[in-house]
Order: C-alpha cells, then sequence, then structure tokens
C-alpha cells in the first residue's frame, strides 16, 4: 500500500485509503462489482442471468452448495470506510456504499465529543465514486477547497482536480496522462507535481508547477530515460519555497533511490546522498524542516526504514532512530518539543513508541494487539486512528499523547463504532496465527525458513469432507486486518490461508528482495508448501486447495497453476485443485510494453531488454499446456496497470488446447473493480465457479453433490 518515495503520504490517511482498496482488490477481492461483457462470460447459465441487476432493487442472496449468505448484511448494516481526518479544514470525510453508488461524505471533525453517526454527515458531491479512482485529497486551506488526485473513467490518468466543499463542483487542474505525485507550496500558493508523458519507457516525467492563483503549470525540469528518474515522489518545498527536495531513481530501478534538491530559480537535480547504495523506501517529509536547511527523511539501506536528518548546508546526515524491524513515523510536536511517533509493525501487533526527535529517547511505549492506522493528525498530540486486527473489524478512536514529566502516555477515545449486530454477522472465521516451514534454510537460524500466515477457519464447519475447500491468497498476504471478503468466504464454508510469502513486506529488506529477479519462481514454492501445510492441518486433499490473487497476485495464481517443476532447479510441483485470477499478467514482456509500471518488473523479473527469454519462462502463457485444474479469470476493460490483453491472451490460448478456463470481463473498470449492484454478482460467479470445482462438472449447478448443510 505504500508509495515509494513518499513516507509522509505513507503515513497519513491516503496511505490506508489505498491499504483499503489495493487488499480489498489484490487480496481478497472484496469489494468488487461484476459488469460481465457478454461475449466473454462463460459462466454457468444461472449466473450469466445475473448479469443485470436492478441498482434500486439489489437481491442480496447468493447460495454456495446448500448455503444461502445474505450479502446486504456485510455491504449494507454499515455502508461506511475509507476514513479521512483533515485537522486543518476540521472535516471528517468517508465514503458511503449505497445500491445507487458510492458517495463522498463529510461532517465537521468534532474531537472529545464521542461517537459520531456517519449517518449524520452530508454528501459533498453527485460524483459516483464507483466510477473513477480517488487517490487522496489535501485541503487548501487559502481558498477552502479540497484538492484531489483522481482519474475520469477508473483508467488510471490520475490527475488534480479542486473539489468545492460548497456545492461539490469538480473543477480539472492538470491535464497529464498521469501525476506520481504532489504537494503544496509551503505558503499554499503553488502546488509541485511529478507528471509523466508517454505510453511506455522510456516515459517523459517532468517537475510542474501549477499556479493556484492563475490555475497555469509550468515545467521546471523534466528527463526522459535519464540515468536518474523522476517517478513516485512527493514534490517537499523548502520552508521558503526557494527549492524541492524529490526523490530519482537510478535507472528507473526501485531500489538504487536517491534524493536530489532542485533550486527554482537554476533547476537541475542536485544529488544529496551517496549513489549506488540500495535503497526502496526513501523519501522525505512534507512537514518534516527543521529550519530552512533541515529537513527529515526515511531511508531504509541498513534493511529496515528508519529516519534521518539531513542538512543543506552542510551536505551531512545523520540518523534519527536505529528499529531493525518493520516501522512506520510520525513527526509531531507536543508541548513545543519534537517528538517522533514509531510505530513496530509487527505481524500480530503494534507497539506505538514516542522518542525525542533530537536526542532519539524512548519517553514512552504502548503495545497492542491490533493493527494502527493514522486516520488524520493535527501535527500535536491529536489523532484519530483506525484499529484493526485479522480477527476484529475496524474502530475509530481518537488518540491523544500526553507528556507529563518528560514521559509520553497513550489516551484512546471512541470516534466510530460498528453495530454490535453487524459486528455478530461479519465474524465468520475463527482466526489463527501460523507458520509453516517452506524449502529453504533461513541464514539468521540455521533452520528452514519459517513463513508467517493467517489462517481462517470456518465457525461452521460442512460435514462432508468432500465439500470442504480451502484458497490460499498467492501473493499480498500475511497482514493483520480484517477482510468482510474473507468473512464471506468462511460463511460459505470455505476456509483461508493468507501467507506472507518471500517477497513481502513487513519483514524488511532482505526478505522483501528475495524474489527480486526471480518473479514467478521461489515465490511459488512458497506456495506449494502453504498448500502442503493446510493438507496436514485440514486434512484436505490437493484438489481441494486452490489458490487466489489480484494484479502480481493474479500472475502468481496463473504462474502457480502452469509451475515447470525444473524452476530454479528445485524440482518442486504440486497439483493445485483451482486457481482464480483478477486482473493478472500473462506474459512478462508483453506486460512490460504496455504497463504503466515498467520499473516494477526490471525490479522483480529482469530487464526484458536483455532477458527476455527468461520473462518469458516465466510467463504462464509459455506454459499453458500444464494448466489441469479449472481456473477463473476477471479483468476490467478499462485497467491501464496491467491491460486486459494479458487475460484474454491467457483464455484464448488455454481454450485452444481445450485447457479447464472460465472468464469473466469487467466492463468499463479498471484495476479495480467497484460498483455495490453488482458484488452479488461477483459472488455469485466465484461461488458458481468453485461449486463446479466441488462437483467436478462445467456449466451447471449439481446439487446432488450438495451435503444438505
Amino acid at each position: 500500500c505504500e508509495l515509494p518515495g513518499d513516507p509522509a503520504a505513507n503515513t497519513v490517511p491516503a496511505r490506508f485509503e489505498r491499504c483499503d482498496m489495493f487488499r480489498s482488490v489484490s487480496r481478497l477481492y472484496q469489494p468488487l462489482a461484476l459488469i460481465a461483457a457478454s461475449t466473454l462470460l462463460t459462466a454457468a447459465a444461472a449466473c450469466a442471468e445475473r448479469e443485470a441487476i436492478d441498482e434500486t432493487g439489489v437481491e442480496y442472496t447468493v447460495n454456495f452448495l446448500g448455503r444461502d449468505i445474505d450479502l446486504e448484511l456485510y455491504f449494507q448494516d454499515f455502508p461506511y470506510g475509507a476514513w479521512n481526518a483533515d485537522f486543518e479544514a476540521g472535516l471528517l470525510f468517508y465514503r458511503n456504499v449505497t445500491p445507487d453508488g458510492t458517495w463522498l461524505m463529510v461532517q465537521d471533525l468534532e474531537v472529545g465529543v464521542g461517537v459520531l453517526d456517519p449517518a449524520a454527515g452530508r454528501r459533498v458531491t453527485d460524483i459516483d465514486l464507483s466510477t473513477r479512482n480517488l487517490w487522496g485529497m489535501k485541503y487548501d486551506s487559502i481558498r477552502g477547497d479540497m484538492i484531489v488526485q483522481a482519474d475520469e473513467r477508473n483508467d488510471e490518468v490520475m490527475n488534480l482536480y479542486r473539489l468545492s466543499l460548497d456545492n461539490g463542483a469538480l473543477e480539472k487542474l492538470t491535464d497529464v496522462p498521469y501525476i506520481y505525485g504532489w504537494s503544496f507550496s509551503k505558503d499554499g500558493s503553488r502546488i509541485g507535481y511529478i507528471a509523466r508523458y508517454g505510453d511506455t519507457e522510456p516515459y517523459r516525467s517532468c517537475l510542474t508547477l501549477l499556479d493556484l492563483g492563475t490555475g497555469v503549470s509550468t515545467e521546471v525540469l523534466c528527463e526522459k530515460g535519464a540515468e536518474h528518474r523522476l517517478v513516485w515522489t512527493a514534490v517537499n518545498f523548502r520552508p521558503d519555497d526557494s527549492g524541492v527536495v524529490v526523490r530519482l531513481n537510478r535507472e528507473g530501478h526501485r531500489r538504487h533511490g536517491t534524493l536530489a534538491y532542485v533550486d527554482l530559480e537554476n533547476p537541475e537535480f542536485d544529488l544529496l546522498l551517496p549513489d549506488g547504495v540500495e535503497r526502496q523506501s526513501l523519501g522525505s517529509y512534507e512537514k518534516g524542516w527543521l529550519d530552512e536547511d533541515r529537513f527529515v527523511y526515511v531511508s531504509d539501506e541498513t534493511g529496515f526504514g528508519n529516519l534521518y536528518i539531513y542538512d543543506l548546508s552542510s551536505r551531512t546526515s545523520r540518523p534519527l532512530t536505529a528499529v531493525e524491524e518493520n516501522a512506520w513515523f510520525t513527526l509531531l510536536e507536543v508541548d513545543s518539543r519534537r517528538l517522533i511517533l514509531q510505530v513496530l509493525d509487527r505481524p500480530h501487533e503494534n507497539v506505538l513508541q514516542v522518542l525525542d526527535l533530537e536526542s532519539g529517547a524512548l519517553l514512552g511505549e504502548r503495545t497492542m494487539d491490533s493493527n494502527l492506522g493514522v486516520i488524520g493528525f493535527d501535527d500535536r498530540d491529536q489523532f484519530v486512528v483506525s484499529q484493526t486486527s485479522a480477527s476484529s473489524p475496524f474502530q475509530g478512536n481518537e488518540m491523544r499523547i500526553v507528556l507529563e514529566d518528560g514521559e509520553a502516555t497513550f489516551a484512546f477515545a471512541p470516534k466510530v463504532r460498528l453495530p454490535a449486530e453487524y459486528l455478530a454477522t461479519i465474524q465468520q472465521c475463527d482466526v489463527e496465527r501460523v507458520e509453516y516451514p517452506t524449502f529453504d534454510i533461513d541464514p539468521a537460524t540455521g533452520e528452514p525458513r519459517m513463513l508467517h500466515a493467517f489462517l481462517y477457519t470456518p465457525k461452521s464447519v460442512r460435514p462432508n469432507r468432500e465439500a470442504r475447500l480451502a484458497v490460499i491468497t498467492s501473493f499480498y498476504g500475511g497482514g493483520n486486518s480484517f477482510s468482510t471478503g474473507t468473512q464471506i468466504y468462511c460463511e460459505a464454508g470455505i476456509a483461508w490461508l493468507s501467507p506472507s510469502v518471500r517477497g513481502s513486506f513487513g519483514f524488511g529488506k532482505e526478505f522483501a528482495a528475495l524474489n527480486d529477479g526471480d518473479l514467478g519462481g521461489d515465490e511459488i514454492v512458497d506456495l506449494f508448501y502453504g498448500a502442503r501445510f493446510l493438507e496436514e492441518k485440514l486434512g484436505l486433499d490437493p484438489k481441494q486447495i486452490g489458490v487466489a490473487g489480484g494484479s502480481h497476485g493474479g500472475y502468481a495464481t496463473m504462474r502457480a497453476l502452469t509451475f515447470p517443476p525444473e524452476t530454479n532447479g528445485r524440482n518442486e510441483s504440486y497439483a493445485l485443485g483451482f486457481g482464480m485470477s483478477h486482473a493478472g499478467f500473462s506474459n512478462i514482456v508483453s506486460f512490460y510494453d504496455a504497463t504503466n509500471i515498467p520499473d516494477w518488473i526490471i525490479l522483480e523479473a529482469g530487464d526484458p531488454e536483455t532477458e527476455q527469454e527468461k520473462l518469458l519462462d516465466r510467463s504462464p502463457i509459455t506454459h499453458v499446456d500444464r494448466l489441469d485444474s479449472p481456473i477463473l479469470l476477471t479483468h476490467g476493460s478499462n485497467d491501464n496497470r496491467v491491460g486486459v490483453t494479458e487475460s484474454r491472451a491467457f483464455v484464448e490460448a488455454a481454450r485452444a488446447l481445450e485447457k479447464p478456463v472460465t472468464y469473466v470481463e469487467f466492463e468499463g473498470q479498471g484495476h479495480g473493480i467497484s460498483g455495490l449492484g453488482n458484488q452479488v454478482n461477483y459472488y455469485q460467479t466465484r461461488f458458481d465457479f468453485l461449486e463446479d470445482v466441488v462437483c467436478g462438472v462445467e456449466g451447471e449447478h449439481v446439487k446432488e453433490c450438495v451435503d444438505g448443510d
């Protein structure tokens, strides 16, 4: 969920809004809407009949192997989310998902007044957010409106817009193919943004200034395929607005980041950090300037992200923190004392620590068994935070940091609470944190490498063992966050294993880098070992165990079902029973030619110009002849991250060989799929597919295989 090179954006509401989106699409598929293209739909006839849904009268009940599941309880008993508290505006923003669309809501942000009523908010605009991406917003304190980064057709053509808080009008401020990142100048008169042009690598990227008074954008400094390239970075203005700090990637490589200063009067990239050092989590904090010359930045060059102070006058830096585990940070000031909120982000708990910024002294800490997320904060002592875990749903709290006699303590008060009857409805899984061994040795212990995972098992287990299924998240698993999507599968009687396979974040840079250049290699073997773990843990046969994922996870799903055993000399294979891929890529080379994230491919897979043979061998479409288990592919027709042609090509190749493939295309949708009315169709399509897996029949429902529970 993090934006490389923008640590500030990774600790404010935008990050958690992205997390909601990415987790739901890439890991657990909720919420997704199904708008099937009739020429491409190959699911059962009963499913096809459900394509047209009356948005004003949705039939929420779905069925899987004789169990009726009422999705209205999940979708509409508490239809609010994506919380964003803006203390400067004094407003709380959130989304309301209805059968008619998804709407941006707002109400006054009052602290210390108890639990709020989301229904008391007002709709900001009549624009249906299920029809477009909204990636973040910031308050324009001079003009009293919100600046939002959004697209218009769910196609990730991201631009900046002014959203009026008075009448909901949306005014387009930029007109470029894509904006990587953006920030206000310190005086609020301008916005600096990074615009990207072109359809393929090398892109032309420009540091651009938008004058909010005149509406004119002016290019300051551009590069195209240069040694150091502008990518996902904030534009961090110096306190006097004379220059900016940006992140650059060397040769477009995501792990070879550096910071540069640009004097706006004499613009050129002035590199600030030693080149050639491997850094991925890197960037400066927009509100992290200590004076005109010193700013705070984050870097993971030691193996884990830590904070540093950089001094422009002396060209020197020094560390502020020294964590040796996954962590994130927020800068604040309490009683005129500069502090750091340091959160140790462990797989099963968070440890909140308050440090003195100058000395690094620990002033106080608190351990929580949940995952803390910052919805908004006021740069002093007041926060609105989310708390969730794999077993506990979302709750919003006010959090204060109290400094007394040099010691810091944390005070919490309820802000957002889910209805009790809703909680009883959506908690359908028993959750267990587990570890399972994989094939290699962990150099830190000398023992077999253990992979962290959460195992979700149905509270109501199917009595017929032959009707039991388990799904493994193929990538982006292991997070300590609650998902109603997983709970829906548990209510259907389907277990779910969510592992952190190699390449996952949260376990340090070395673990995250284990799949660099090895896309579709050992990370897939980790899935096979997860399936073997499920065999023993749940007493299942391989035919009852499948994999599912989106984006990278969609690729991993196709790859797992077409995996050549000789890959990396491991001689590994597993006869998975089924797969469900969303927005996955099937040909790494063609994906590179069309995607808007070619730097990701170079990092994860290799350079198509010099390693094409290897990349083609790692492409599922090359080994589609190995596909023996049924697979369901889904994709949005407007996807600019992973083009829809990637799924279409795999389906065409599989059908030519008469392989068991089902395809559903979401007309008008992008990399993520949204829209409440068709979520029912989405789940029923999945359940129809899985019912056919259990019953061994395609294209029709065979009730004889239902166990009658």
